[in-house]
């Protein structure tokens, strides 16, 4: 059985109480672990299904722009809409995030980067935005690692450069706080990101923060995995980020979405990996019932749009087989769906009022 590690305690700071009353804080932990094979990820899956963790569905490698090549094509917008339509249900308003890092990537973290460029760039990320917001209204369309830590930074604030132009066209934001260095874990810098982000958003859209259970950024190394001490502080300094508007209302982040790749790892640590997967998974539940508990009677408002089911996201499959392309994988999808009490569409409403599966290709 899992143990709530002791250290949480002296993790979660008091924080004084808003003037406007609008909701106890309903901190929400997501799931985004990509799947790359049929036979991932079980113990995560029984885990987060139990606990209700759901699932974040990612339209990877440039979202809109289906090639990744900086410009969306009529093609593309095709591609994006079946994918759209193939894997969310129509009224479906929980979060959707559009990863869109080729080509783009370099040059946004450019220490020279000006004005001019950032607006050509933002150009094409905003056009993907509103085409996201004409296929699927209603889903909290955002950008994964948008806005950058980066941006939050003394040679962005110098030189005038900001995502507003983007944040104004989002449904959601979904900035990171990766881990890229095990000698300095950036606590402070962390917590003043998330809180500008927050600012960025005005109390108009909500905040998701992507964390991962790896460090980052080691020339392509993703085998460390982060200690426990470290993780679990990295993602309190994101939970202690808050927001104070005009009117007294603190604003805060909606969740934390924990995302990794068993491409990440071999075969043979398919199994390992699963269940470091559910340790996490444990220690953001741990961490998130910590803050909860300190939290009563403090008003906090996330900026969740109003919507009647569907808000949290997609519930777990049964299989991760259901994110792949089975039939580029030699397998039979048909023989193993059939053993399965699933609705007779993908699409098709079930009991708790969320979508039976997530179904994200690639």
């Amino acid at each position: 059985m899992f143990t709530y590690p002791t250290v949480l305690i002296s993790f979660v700071v008091a924080i004084s109480s808003s003037k406007v009353v609008h909701a106890q804080w309903n901190l929400q932990i997501y799931n985004a672990i990509k799947w790359t094979a049929g036979n991932q990820g079980k113990n995560t899956i029984s885990y987060t299904t139990f606990e209700g963790i759901t699932r974040v569905p990612l339209a990877y490698h440039g979202g809109v722009d289906t090639d990744a090549s900086g410009k969306i094509t009529d093609r593309n917008i095709n591609q994006f809409t079946n994918w759209v339509r193939e894997t969310i249900s129509s009224d479906y308003c929980g979060p959707i995030v559009l990863d869109y890092e080729q080509p783009w990537w370099k040059e946004l973290s450019d220490k020279n980067l000006d004005k001019d460029t950032l607006q050509e760039i933002l150009t094409v990320y905003i056009e993907g935005a509103q085409v996201a917001k004409q296929v699927h209204p209603n889903a909290q369309w955002g950008y994964w690692g948008l806005p950058s830590l980066r941006s939050s930074g003394p040679v962005w604030t110098e030189c005038g450069l900001s995502f507003q132009a983007l944040t104004s066209q989002s449904a959601a934001l979904y900035p990171d706080i990766y881990n890229g260095n095990p000698n300095n874990e950036l606590l402070e810098q962390t917590r003043s990101h998330i809180e500008k982000v927050l600012k960025l958003a005005n109390g108009k859209i909500p905040v998701y923060v992507f964390s991962s259970p790896r460090f980052t950024g080691q020339h392509g190394d993703h085998s460390q995995f982060i200690p426990d001490d470290v993780f679990l502080r990295k993602a309190n300094a994101a939970l202690q980020a808050s927001w104070i508007d005009e009117s007294g209302v603190q604003h805060r982040i909606q969740g934390i979405i924990l995302w990794d790749s068993y491409s990440f790892s071999e075969e043979s640590e398919w199994n390992e990996l699963d269940d470091k997967h559910k340790h996490y998974f444990q220690l953001l539940q741990a961490l998130k019932q910590a803050w909860c508990n300190s939290m009563q009677g403090i008003a906090v408002e996330t900026d969740l749009p109003s919507c009647p089911s569907a808000q949290y996201g997609l519930s777990e499959p049964q299989n991760s087989l259901d994110t792949l392309r089975t039939k580029n994988q030699g397998v039979d999808a048909t023989n193993i769906h059939s053993t399965r009490k699933n609705p007779a569409k993908e699409n098709d409403r079930v009991s708790s009022g969320r979508v039976p599966s997530d179904r994200v290709t690639e």
